[in-house]
């Protein structure tokens, strides 16, 4: 899995925690998923973007890029939310674990 972080300028969660509590070589979790995570609302891991498009990239598409063989999951974090949906920040790693393995 590849986490992709902001510049964490204007931080309102640990990035790094969250992160950190992330699974790692866990065989739920598709290869090639990435997760972009910002520190605010900004969403500068995402190129501002507050979920991820159909193709996997982040971008601003409504449904979010679904797992599966030919797409690996993308999952957006900013600040206190996850793919768009507000997320408390002691649930953020546990929200993002569970979209992993959609």
């Amino acid at each position: 899995m590849k986490v992709v972080y902001c510049g964490g300028c204007n931080p309102h969660i640990d990035r790094e925690a969250v992160a950190a509590d992330l699974p790692q070589d866990d065989p739920d979790v598709p290869r090639g998923a990435t997760v972009h995570v910002s520190g605010c609302l900004r969403a500068c891991a995402s190129d501002h973007q507050l979920v991820a498009e159909g193709d996997g990239r982040a971008g601003a598409g409504a449904e979010g890029a679904s797992a599966g063989p030919e797409r690996p999951p993308v999952i957006v974090v900013a600040g206190e939310l996850v793919d768009g949906v507000p997320t408390p920040s002691s649930e953020l790693a546990a929200a993002v674990t569970r979209k992993l393995k959609e």
